[in-house]
């Protein structure tokens, strides 16, 4: 049972969203029982005295800053704004500003990664705006960069970006290829080595 309730503790506190038991008990294919078991544990865990608390609203639970200390949060994150982006968030930013109406699962899929902080982040500082929802279950968001982004690049429209093809670095211009070759005369030496 501990097991479970680091389980369901930590996705409650990577994903920074509100999500129901019965999706947590899905993905780990344990009772939808269980889960709210670890939820109630985690509740006293997580009560009114610490600086994070769990929330449930509408079968939904979900990780927040404890409201006592929003204001000292608040502060923080406003200074932390004027920091330069991280480098997930700065790919994210060049994905959508080349994308424009892309959703979150299309940045992930060129990424290769969650992109949830990135996203928000984006939108926090103001670089990135919702655009649409589209009509598929969930009704997802999409996004392109706002007038903020063009501003701070010196450009009046996403259309004034560099030509991503002229600045995509080509084949064979890649030093992978020589890595490679690299990797096939080491492989040789050592079988010289080894006769």
């Amino acid at each position: 049972m501990e097991e479970l309730n680091n389980t369901v503790e930590a996705i409650l506190f990577a994903l920074g969203r509100e999500i129901t038991p019965k999706e947590i008990a899905q993905t780990l294919e344990v009772e939808e029982e269980s889960v709210k078991q670890s939820i109630e544990l985690l509740k006293e865990k997580y009560n009114n005295t610490q600086g994070v608390t769990l929330v449930e609203v509408n079968d939904t639970v979900q990780l927040v800053t404890n409201k006592k200390y929003y204001e000292q949060v608040d502060k923080f994150v406003e200074n932390t704004k004027k920091q330069n982006l991280s480098v997930s968030a700065q790919e994210t930013l060049s994905i959508i500003a080349y994308n424009p109406k892309i959703t979150r699962t299309e940045i992930e899929a060129i990424r290769g990664v969650n992109s949830d902080f990135a996203v928000s982040r984006l939108l926090e500082c103001g670089l990135i705006e919702e655009v649409a929802r589209l009509n598929l279950p969930g009704r997802p968001a999409a996004y392109s960069v706002t007038n903020e982004f063009l501003k701070s690049c010196g450009i009046s429209s996403v259309e004034e970006l560099p030509d991503y093809e002229k600045i995509k670095i080509k084949d064979e211009q890649m030093l992978v290829s020589d890595y490679e070759k690299m990797e096939d005369e080491n492989s040789d030496e050592t079988k010289s080595d080894e006769e």
